[in-house]
């Protein structure tokens, strides 16, 4: 499996968000995301690869897990699921850092850019499944598209024959809600 570029990801983080926010590929999400995930999904994170996490660095110190996404390879594409944001870590935050991070697009935002950049040679496109209206706003700002499928988005990175296109749509649409 492809490791993914390597990069300091202050490089997709507004200058406004770089003194307290950072995201990072962990390699076992249950030490850091576990309760975050439970409370979000009522189970444990996923244990196959590709945990990304924004944390958010208080004012002494600390870091805080701020968000959580997923990026589960799936062939030529990677999928994009269990991300979730942290309201307790936001509320920690004083209200400039909470406006900078609002006006800046939000967690999630950075974690799908981070994303794109860091594993755009490890597959042909992303894709999602999102039903939820303000997760779907975040999700288009962020780069994804909607398709003719329902709650089925896109990011297409790289030129591809339509024909492929259409192929690997079809092959994540056949995969149900994921």
């Amino acid at each position: 499996m492809q490791t993914g570029e390597l990069f300091d990801s202050r490089e997709v983080l507004p200058e406004s968000l770089r003194e307290f926010i950072a995201i990072s590929e962990i390699d076992h999400a249950e030490l850091l995301v576990s309760r975050l995930f439970q409370r979000k999904f009522g189970h444990s994170p996923p244990t196959y690869p590709r945990h990304l996490v924004a944390f958010y660095r208080d004012p002494a110190g600390a870091l805080h897990v701020g968000g959580y996404s997923h990026m589960m390879p799936f062939g030529d594409v990677y999928l994009s699921g269990g991300s979730c944001t942290n309201g307790e870590t936001a509320r920690l935050m004083s209200p400039g850092e909470r406006d900078a991070l609002r006006d800046a697009g939000g967690i999630w935002f950075h974690l799908l850019k981070y994303a794109f950049r860091k594993y755009a040679d490890c597959c042909d496109a992303f894709f999602g499944h999102c039903g939820d209206p303000r997760a779907l706003e975040v999700a288009l700002a962020a780069g994804f598209v909607q398709t003719e499928h329902e709650h089925v988005i896109v990011h297409w990175h790289k030129a591809l024959h339509p024909n492929i296109r259409r192929a690997l749509l079809a092959k994540v649409h056949a995969l149900g809600t994921f």
